[in-house]
Order: C-alpha cells, then sequence, then structure tokens
C-alpha cells in the first residue's frame, strides 16, 4: 500500500519552539532570478557520502557512519550558529543583543533549515527512491547541517568568506521575514502607557522571559514569524486557529487528523506502537511508531514528555507521508 522507513529512537533533545514556520517565500525581485543560489559542492566522495548519509531508512546505518554524520552535523550547527549571528549583526545594526538572539533563535528552529534544505534541494541527494523519504522537519534539519559541515570540511578554512556570502544570500529572505515580524510584535505591545516598550524590558537581564524559552525575550514566541508551509508541495502545518497556549498545534489535533484522514480512505487498522525509555517517575519519556493497516507510516521525531505527545509527533509525520507520497 505505502512505505515509509523506520529508525531507532534518538537520544533525548530538547523540543524545538515552532514559531519560525515559514509560508512559502516570494523574493523581491533583485533576489528572485538567482534565489535559491545553487549548492555549493562537496568535492570529495567521501565527505559526500557522509554528509547525504540518509538518517530515517528501512536499512541501520553502520556505526562508524553515524559517528562521522554526526560529527558532520555537529561542525554544521556551529557553521550555522555563526553564520545567522554574524548576517544578523551585519544587517541589522539597530537593534540590541536581545533583539538579535529573539530572530537568532528563530532561524536556527529546525522548521525554518528544513526549509532551507529543502529550497536548496538537499533532500533530491539521499540515496533511494524518493518513496523513502519522509519530509521530516528534523531529519532535513539534520541533513543540512551535516552539509555545511561536509562543505567546510571538505575545502577548509580558506572556504568561509564563499560559504558566508552563499548562505547569508540564501538565508537574507527568512531573515527580512523574521524581522518584519518581530517589528510588527513590538509595535503591537507599544502603546500610549508604555511608549517605549521593547522586548529588552522583558530580557534576559535579570527581568524575565518568554515562558519556557528562558533565552528568549519574547513574551510571546508566536508572533515571531507566521505559521505557513515548510516548503512548497510539503503540505501545511500549523495556523493560527490551531495553537495552544505554547504556540504550537494542539497535540491531539494530529492524532484527530490522522483518524479522520483514514476513515475518509476507509483503512480499517490505525495503530500506535509505543515504548518508553526505561527510565521512571518524572524521567520517563515515550517514542511511538504508526501502521496503518500493518505498513508503517511513520514514527516520533523526538521523546515525548507523554505518550500522547509521541504520539502527535508520529501522527504528524505520518500524515505528511500520506500526503505527499508519489
Amino acid at each position: 500500500m505505502y512505505t515509509s522507513s523506520s529508525r531507532s529512537p534518538p537520544q533525548s533533545r530538547s523540543t524545538s519552539p515552532w514559531y519560525s514556520r515559514f509560508p512559502d517565500l516570494d523574493p523581491v525581485e533583485y533576489l528572485s532570478r538567482n534565489w535559491p543560489p545553487a549548492i555549493l559542492e562537496i568535492v570529495d566522495p567521501e565527505l559526500q557520502r557522509i554528509a547525504f548519509l540518509p538518517r530515517n531508512t528501512r536499512s541501520p546505518l553502520e556505526s562508524t557512519d553515524v559517528k562521522h554524520n554526526g560529527r558532520a552535523g555537529y561542525l554544521g550547527e556551529g557553521l550555522l550558529t555563526a553564520l545567522i549571528s554574524d548576517f544578523l549583526y551585519t544587517e541589522f545594526v539597530e537593534y540590541s543583543d536581545d533583539d538579535l538572539m529573539a530572530m537568532r533563535q528563530a532561524l536556527l528552529d529546525p522548521v525554518a533549515i528544513s526549509n532551507l534544505c529543502q529550497r536548496v534541494g538537499l533532500q533530491s541527494y539521499l540515496p533511494g527512491s524518493p518513496s523513502d523519504r519522509r519530509p521530516d522537519d528534523h531529519t532535513l534539519a539534520m541533513l543540512f547541517e551535516a552539509y555545511i559541515g561536509g562543505v567546510y570540511h571538505d575545502r577548509g578554512p580558506s572556504c568561509y568568506q564563499d560559504l558566508r556570502e552563499w548562505f547569508h544570500f540564501l538565508i537574507r529572505p527568512y531573515a527580512m521575514m523574521c524581522k518584519n515580524n518581530y517589528d510588527t510584535y513590538v509595535d503591537s505591545h507599544r502603546s500610549a502607557r508604555d511608549p517605549g516598550y521593547s522586548p529588552s524590558s522583558s530580557s534576559r537581564h535579570g527581568r524575565g522571559h518568554a515562558s519556557g524559552h528562558p533565552d528568549y525575550a519574547l513574551e510571546d514566541p508566536r508572533m515571531i514569524a507566521r505559521p505557513g508551509t515548510a516548503a512548497p508541495g510539503l503540505g501545511m502545518y500549523a495556523t493560527a486557529s490551531a495553537l495552544d497556549a505554547r504556540g504550537s498545534r494542539a497535540r491531539g489535533d494530529y492524532i484527530k487528523d490522522l483518524k479522520e484522514y483514514c476513515e475518509k480512505r476507509r483503512y480499517k487498522n490505525l495503530v500506535y506502537h509505543d515504548e518508553d525509555n526505561g527510565q521512571n517517575g518524572d524521567f520517563i519519556r515515550w517514542w511511538s511508531k504508526v501502521y496503518i493497516d500493518g505498513s508503517f507510516v511513520g514514527e516520533s521525531t523526538d521523546w515525548g514528555n507523554t505518550k500522547k505527545e509521541a504520539r502527535a509527533q508520529a501522527s504528524k509525520v505520518a500524515l505528511n507521508f500520506l500526503r505527499n507520497r508519489p
């Protein structure tokens, strides 16, 4: 009926905020002709292979490959942080460090990095058929990080300026959208009683922070960017009407949406297979896989704090897979 892929649950990592989900971008005229830029090639075939290892496949990867791919991702993550910090610092000279950190956090979100990955078509370099690839934000974000790390490793420190110019051109429309939404947020919080409002008034410097996001200066991180599509052809993500108090899509919605999707297509057996991390009490975390009529269609992208959260993640992945399969 349909195929997907399975992998072992990753090590537990913190859940990312949603607020950098970007709609389809229409770059301004001077960008549109050459944007997005062509990718920078990784010349060394072994480094290229390591960078484009498929993290979600039916066949498990060799432990050495996983290690080297993880190291490339580690390097790429550090480079992306530096490149985005550099862009924001250079372009937005009128903003404070709190402002810049707020925008940087949004642009480093896995959904934004996944979008960048798809804009330049990196997913097409993954081995295997398109049906084996799931539009999973975390997987594609890790692919982009490993690619950036691979480019730098392949070309050496002397390539940093070329990498910087390439990435700054790619990130510019995202950064401008992020800035505009940030400005709108700040303007909406100004009032006659507090005409000088700025996010710095609730900054990390001992005066409070966004609930659940201690490094984020804004009171409401939902306002940093509008929700919309992750990338052309990959289906809709959360809309404002479906957001819960933390700014993410209500966890039950994806489970409900998947159930309705199956009912409309008369699929009979929707089954979740849940497993925990072997811990107890407050330390227990959950991982879930989804099967429809006996076929695997998706799994969690990270450990969930509750079984429902894990199932919601898996349901979202399954919906994206089912809606976008060839």
